[in-house]
């Protein structure tokens, strides 16, 4: 479980033992040794002690050890308070471990900084703030060292000529010259047979056949933009060759993504792949406190306004249940146990849900699930297929229904699950057509107002749990609207909001069915539905 780092008058003492430069060599040398002292001593910057920490434990990760014996962490994560300086510190290290050609990792012996952000643009304005920190390193090398004729030591642009004329060097790209011996010395960009890279890119496929050896993500929590898909797919094989170095940075977001199971906030997840730090607004309070008091009226103002959840998530570091959230986040880790595993049959009376997918997204899934005497709706097995692959379903289904006591089929009434739909109902299987478009809404509410009652269970599945924190709610021009996050899906959920059409209710009345067969029309497709009428009894039964 992740716990705030707190920055006191002690802790800051022992950072500043950071800041303390090398004095066995020059100030090249000793800026190459220390991002901390780079950036003091070459960028005229002097970072909080958060930062200091923080990049002091990445740089140990680009040591690199010709005969593998040092295991060294690879991963590091920060989630920290808006507007204490984490995206100006991954720019620093960005410029440093380039210039300094830290941790080279292509053919080509150069480092190459992969940044990806929550959008194109704000990959952009990371990558122009590094441009700027370039400039004004430049103006502070030319001030502060100067020779007996008070001219500057190193030139009026110290880090603008490092800079290839002969390469891109635009809003996405910053390219830097490869080592020349004679002009950069021992040091400086020492052995690149091509320069350092930093590009920047949106959280697309576009990455796909890139190769870095430090990736960067900034805001990294926006799971409905930097999905898992995107973090998995496209961006982990990028550094995967030259065993890359790999930074996640971010306010807290939603209670979903790959970010949120690395930080595992509340010890859900197990060991984390990454070093984890949290760092909330008061990391600034001693060493800045005119500008702590400056965010504290922002932060005083949004409580004013009710906007607590904000205040938590994006100054104090909490996953709070934000407003798009359809469930309660707390709620819906509660209903995953290790008390029992997915069965392979059961005697006990149950029912059946069946999602239909696609041909190019979606998937098919069962799902079969119980309702106890008590009330406990808990799910019992689930089947998920391949896109495009069920051509196995009916057969499937057929075999299930001789290993479990199905009641009940619940089935989507889509146009992609017609055919199946009626080869079902002609085998005489007692079956239930559930109307998204109409029921949706009410269904999930049903299915919601069971699952905060504690009154939902389910075996471990990180797949389903994570398509649950990621569903949000809306409202549309007409009516309600759920739905999955962007990069995420919604095919386990809905097949076990199916299976469990007979057993939730919302609260404050139960709802009765009335079974009314209708002869099967094979032509049309006739189908046999449910007459439905509502009772405002309290809940006694589960149905």
């Amino acid at each position: 479980m992740t716990q705030e780092i707190e920055i006191t008058e002690e802790f800051i003492k022992q950072m500043d033992k950071f800041r303390e430069p090398d004095k066995t060599g020059g100030l090249i040398e000793a800026c190459s040794k220390n991002v901390v002292v780079f950036a003091d001593k070459m960028l005229g910057f002097k970072l909080y002690s958060w930062q200091v920490y923080f990049l002091n434990e990445i740089q140990k990760a680009m040591i690199k050890d010709p005969l593998g014996k040092i295991d060294l962490q690879k991963e590091f994560c920060a989630i920290t308070s808006r507007q204490i300086g984490k995206s100006t510190a991954i720019a620093i290290l960005s410029i440093w471990s380039s210039i300094f050609n830290k941790y080279p990792g292509t053919l080509s012996n150069n480092t190459s900084v992969l940044i990806s952000s929550a959008s194109d643009v704000q990959a952009k304005k990371l990558l122009y703030e590094m441009k700027k920190l370039l400039k004004m390193g430049d103006r502070y090398m030319t001030d502060t060292y100067k020779d007996e004729n008070g001219e500057g030591l190193f030139g009026k642009e110290f880090f603008s000529a490092l800079l290839d004329d002969n390469e891109p060097n635009n809003t996405t790209t910053i390219t830097f010259r490869p080592h020349d011996p004679e002009l950069h010395g021992p040091l400086l960009l020492a052995g690149s047979k091509s320069g350092s890279t930093i590009k920047s890119y949106p959280p697309t496929s576009s990455v796909l056949g890139e190769t870095a050896s430090v990736v960067i993500i900034d805001e990294a929590g926006k799971s409905e933009k930097i999905s898992d898909q995107f973090f998995y797919d496209y961006l982990s094989p990028t550094g995967n060759s030259t065993d890359a170095v790999r930074i996640y940075t971010s306010t807290p977001w939603v209670s979903s993504g790959f970010f949120y199971r690395m930080v595992d906030p509340d010890g859900n997840y197990g060991n984390s792949p990454a070093a984890v730090v949290l760092f909330t607004v008061g990391a600034i309070k001693i060493e800045n406190p005119k500008y702590y008091q400056t965010v504290m009226k922002t932060v005083d103002q949004l409580n004013k306004d009710g906007k607590t959840d904000e205040v938590q998530r994006a100054y104090y570091c909490r996953f709070v249940k934000g407003e798009t959230s359809y469930f309660n986040p707390e709620k819906v880790v509660n209903a995953f146990t290790n008390e029992y595993q997915p069965t392979e049959s059961y005697r006990g009376p149950c029912d059946m849900g069946v999602d239909f997918g696609g041909q190019t997204i979606s998937r098919s899934v069962i799902t079969i699930t119980e309702c106890d005497e008590e009330g406990m709706v808990r799910r019992l097995y689930h089947r998920t297929y391949a896109v495009g692959k069920d051509n196995t379903l009916i057969e499937d289904i057929a075999n299930l229904q001789k290993d479990f006591n199905i009641q009940r089929i619940i089935v989507d009434d889509c146009p992609q699950g017609d055919y199946l739909t009626r080869q079902m109902i002609e085998k005489g299987w007692n079956l239930t057509l559930m109307n998204f478009r109409q029921d949706k809404v009410k269904k999930y509410g049903a299915f919601r107002a069971t699952l905060n009652r504690g009154k939902i269970q389910s075996y471990n599945d990180d797949e389903l749990k994570t398509e649950m924190l990621a569903l949000e709610f809306g409202q549309g021009s007409r009516n309600s609207i759920i739905q999955h996050a962007p990069g995420y899906t919604d095919d386990l959920i809905d097949s076990f909001l199916m299976s469990t059409y007979f057993y939730v209710q919302e609260e404050g009345g139960v709802e009765f069915y009335d079974w009314i067969p209708q002869e099967v029309d094979k032509t049309i497709g006739g189908r046999s539905r449910l007459s439905r009428r509502e009772s405002t009894q309290p809940y006694e039964t589960p149905f």
